[in-house]
């Protein structure tokens, strides 16, 4: 179908795209993915989107939310309708002294947590991605990060939010009257909620898997913890919102409630013979009181040994050698000291290549998390040419870190990935690797396709893992969510999209 500025007279034309050149602009996101949507838009208010939402619906065109389009599994595309938030919904408000912080989707992490700043607060998800990715899309993908493990993703700080269901009914769930009003604009909605708790809730062995994926990090699928974590409609409906990927409502703003930002930090990188050894450090690592463990195999290393101010032993480390970066964070100095001491104590006792120094400069911070914010850049700079680089996400069990990266290297090795990288957040078994991968022949595309079989059949059968972690579950794993989840939550999830 060809749209035109004319078939959206509830828009200015200057935001409606439809020449061939801005729809291939959009037509890709960080991913791998490319869909050439029939129109971008760029609403500037919710009455805007109501009325794309009513569009929608008469004329049969699904729309998707896209606000920095950093996406890595392919959410921010579509041959729908793109609707681009990135232009008009950057307000931010401070409220309680700083204890909350008011965001809409186009807002930047990072814009957020320099509006805190002077509070000495922050925002509690912290992805590598945080100096470009939109409050939009770190709700959409519940998304985490470095230091923000399970507790401190946006499910769990959400204070509140102002959503646009798809029927045009708008929410503000901190209003006094909000829950009456679900039940009273949505009634289906909203007794549709409380019957998947109820039979959630008698399934007792579906009901504890779902409380124990939850205690590690996992966005595949839908929220489906919100159904157990609470018993009111319309809190079941904002906290599933989050990770929903845009596909059950839009987002118009939210409220998160804040943490402490650690003025205090001491940061070193620990280099290890193999993989096994870093992964068994962990644990000690974590209980000595460590924010951000995030683990590099030997090849993640040499990805960036050459960058500058990379430490000189990069180059002469072991085949199979893996370092830990190590960073500890505290409010007050004496605090730090504290934790030093007991970095200094842990170190003692690990089989280090080369002893452990924790620094306090800022400058040396900053250049050891180079090496690990520069990895997935680095490998996109050395990709052959016609190749795209993919990242995976996936989550094992703290205790088996070592095994799986070990799978996952002799998977790169079965189908001829040789370029292959493994990285990730440690302290939550919380595992990244990325690729350089050719779609431009059948071969190719086959290729990727056993890989991704394997993946999934080791992730999901031998560890009992998390297809995806962090990032959300995207295209590429969409298709192996009733995999890892089952039939019976499976099916729970198709209800809860046909609620909305």
């Amino acid at each position: 179908m060809n749209l035109s500025p004319q078939d959206f007279p509830f828009l200015s034309s200057a935001r409606v795209l439809t020449r061939p050149l801005d729809r291939v602009a959009y037509a890709s996101d960080a991913s791998f993915y490319r869909l050439i949507p029939q129109a971008v838009v760029q609403p500037a208010s919710i009455e805007e989107v109501r009325a794309l939402f009513r569009f929608s619906h008469e004329r049969q065109i699904p729309l998707t939310f896209r606000a920095a389009g950093t996406s890595l599994s392919g959410q921010a595309v579509s041959s729908g309708i793109l609707v681009d938030l990135s232009r008009h919904w950057r307000r931010i408000s401070i409220e309680a002294e700083g204890r909350l912080v008011r965001l809409q989707p186009g807002v930047i992490g990072a814009q957020a947590n320099l509006v805190l700043r002077p509070y000495a607060r922050r925002i509690g998800p912290d992805p590598a991605s945080i100096d470009a990715c939109m409050i939009g899309g770190i709700l959409a993908n519940n998304a985490s990060g470095m230091c923000c493990g399970v507790i401190e993703n946006a499910y769990h700080t959400l204070h509140s939010l102002t959503v646009l269901l798809p029927n045009g009914v708008e929410l503000n769930t901190a209003d006094s009257d909000a829950a009456e009003k679900l039940r009273a604009s949505a009634s289906g909605l909203a007794q549709g909620l409380l019957d998947l708790r109820a039979r959630l809730l008698q399934d007792s062995d579906l009901a504890e898997r779902v409380r124990s994926r939850y205690k590690r990090k996992n966005t595949t699928g839908y929220s489906l913890n919100a159904l157990l974590d609470y018993s009111e409609p319309i809190d079941i409906l904002s906290h599933v919102l989050v990770g929903s990927e845009g596909t059950l409502g839009f987002i118009a703003e939210a409220v998160l409630d804040t943490l402490p930002d650690y003025p205090c930090k001491a940061t070193g990188l620990l280099y290890f013979n193999s993989v096994q050894q870093a992964a068994e450090a962990v644990p000690p690592l974590t209980q000595s009181g460590a924010r951000a463990l995030e683990i590099m195999d030997r090849a993640s290393l040499r990805s960036v040994e050459a960058l500058p101010g990379a430490p000189e032993i990069l180059n002469s480390l072991p085949d199979r050698a893996a370092a830990i970066l190590v960073e500890y964070q505290a409010s007050i100095s004496s605090e730090l000291e504290d934790l030093r001491q007991r970095a200094a104590a842990t170190c003692l006792e690990l089989p280090l290549l080369q002893e452990a120094h924790f620094s306090t400069d800022p400058l040396v911070q900053a250049a050891l998390w180079k090496l690990r914010k520069g990895l997935f850049p680095a490998i996109g700079a050395a990709r052959p040419r016609g190749t795209s680089v993919l990242i995976e996400d996936v989550a094992v069990p703290v205790g088996r870190l070592g095994e799986a990266i070990t799978d996952l290297q002799e998977l790169f090795v079965r189908h001829g990935y040789p370029d292959g990288i493994i990285y990730g957040h440690a302290k939550d078994g919380n595992l990244h690797f990325s690729m350089a991968q050719s779609f431009n022949e059948q071969a190719e595309v086959d290729r990727y396709a056993a890989f991704m079989d394997e993946l999934v059949t080791i992730i999901i059968g031998k560890y009992d893992g998390a297809l995806k972690a962090e990032h959300g579950t995207g295209r590429n794993m969409a298709p192996f969510v009733e995999r890892e989840w089952g039939a019976t939550a499976y099916r729970l999830m198709l209800e809860l999209k046909e609620l909305f």
